[in-house]
């Protein structure tokens, strides 16, 4: 047997995984499958022509990394202290204020851009030893499985065995078909524009998430007095505004600003990306195990994708160390089938939220436009409830059920 644990993907949430298991007996690798992307990102340096990529951190997991030594510097990262909640034309909205939670920190989560957090983990990284390494070798050419092992092959004649491959490429190196993953999901019939627009006209730490008929318009304050843009919009009108001047896209971002936005002089980083759902899965008996964007991809909405994928990493972490210090199996059914139990609840309430949300305020303006501005009036005046809201945003009030005792640290006690 090669290794232990074999992680197919070389981004954020692989580098999470390592970081939970270190100090570990386990033998683990790590293959970068994207060729054209560099193994070792150490440059962060900020790129005004590069396409705009950011990560809200709740703040559960600027605690969890944390743990890992992983800390992004004030500097790059944007301090989120209240999240602003409305809907087009009208004046009703909802504030989930730090405050609410009692946390020391004084944020809700922090925004940083994705090339800060990947230089932040890869600095944290372990040395290569025979116990772990990471390997440049690109696409997986072959797959094969027998019930004690998985074996697979590249283009160079490089082959590995594991007893435990852990998926967390982001999804995006279509290896779900060559290792017979089951999915489910949708098309949103949308796409979503990110940018980065400024300088901030509103307060100093506030998100904001208004809902238009097309979908979700989210403001992210970064640490450098601009917002992340993140714009759902119909197909077409998405085309036409990637293609548009500087001057017509903020024009027409104007017509749709929340209320505390007064306006922006500046866009830069244009990007476009499909909007859609998928969640893939493995059986239990397959030692084949999906992670982060690679198990589900969620709508940006409410930025929940990276902070699901770290508890995934963290409770995975948590049942393999239990597992090398008993000697069993690390890719055996019972720990895989446990994992899912684990973590079932707190993916489908996540999932719930995020595709609930979106369609909730995609429905017909008539009659589901007054239901949602009373929904909104009683939230706003339901301190309990925007407690119980923003702690779950903050990824600091899980399901009873998702707790073990490498997830202590997001307890809630309000």
């Amino acid at each position: 047997m090669d290794c232990d644990l074999l992680i197919l993907g070389d981004g954020p949430i692989a580098h999470s995984l390592v970081l939970a298991l270190h100090g570990s007996a386990l033998r683990i690798r790590v293959i970068d499958t994207s060729p054209q992307a560099p193994l070792v990102r150490t440059s962060a340096a900020p790129d005004a022509t590069a396409p705009e990529r950011s990560v809200a951190l709740a703040l559960a997991s600027i605690r969890l990394l944390r743990n890992f030594g992983v800390v992004v510097p004030d500097a790059v990262s944007g301090r989120i202290q209240q999240v602003q909640i409305s809907q087009a034309r009208s004046p009703n909205r909802v504030t989930l204020a730090s405050e609410l939670l009692q946390a020391q920190e004084g944020v809700l989560g922090r925004v940083t851009p994705l090339a800060n957090l990947q230089a932040a983990l890869v600095a944290q990284l372990p040395s290569a030893t025979d116990n772990f390494q990471r390997l440049p070798w690109g696409p997986v050419a072959n797959f094969s499985w027998l019930p004690d092992r998985v074996t697979l092959a590249w283009a160079n004649g490089n082959r590995l065995s594991a007893r435990l491959l852990v998926l967390a490429d982001g999804g995006h190196g279509k290896l779900q078909p060559l290792l017979g993953l089951q999915r489910r999901g949708w098309d949103h019939n949308r796409y979503a524009i990110t940018a980065r627009v400024g300088p901030i006209s509103g307060p100093i730490g506030t998100a904001y998430e208004h809902f238009l008929e097309s979908g979700p318009l989210a403001f992210l304050p970064r640490a450098d007095g601009i917002f992340s843009l993140v714009w759902s919009l119909l197909p077409s009108t998405a085309s036409r505004l990637m293609n548009s001047s500087d001057a017509v896209f903020l024009q027409e971002l104007h017509r749709h600003l929340p209320p505390g936005l007064a306006g922006f002089s500046q866009v830069t980083g244009r990007a476009l990306y499909p909007l859609h759902f998928q969640q893939f899965s493995a059986p239990t008996s397959s030692r084949i195990l999906p992670l982060g964007n690679a198990a589900q991809t969620l709508h940006p909405l409410a930025g929940q994708g990276y902070n699901l994928g770290l508890r995934d990493a963290v409770t995975l972490a948590a049942l393999l160390r239990e597992a090398a210090e008993q000697g069993a199996d690390p890719g055996s059914e019972t720990l895989l089938r446990d994992f899912q139990r684990i973590r079932r609840r707190d993916r489908l309430e996540t999932i719930a939220f995020t595709e609930g949300m979106n369609q909730l305020f995609a429905l017909p303006p008539l009659p589901w436009r007054l239901g949602r501005e009373i929904a909104l009036l009683g939230l706003e005046n339901n301190r309990w409830l925007k407690k119980r809201l923003a702690a779950r945003l903050a990824g600091v009030d899980l399901p009873a059920a998702s707790s073990i005792p490498a997830l202590e640290v997001t307890r809630f006690d309000g």
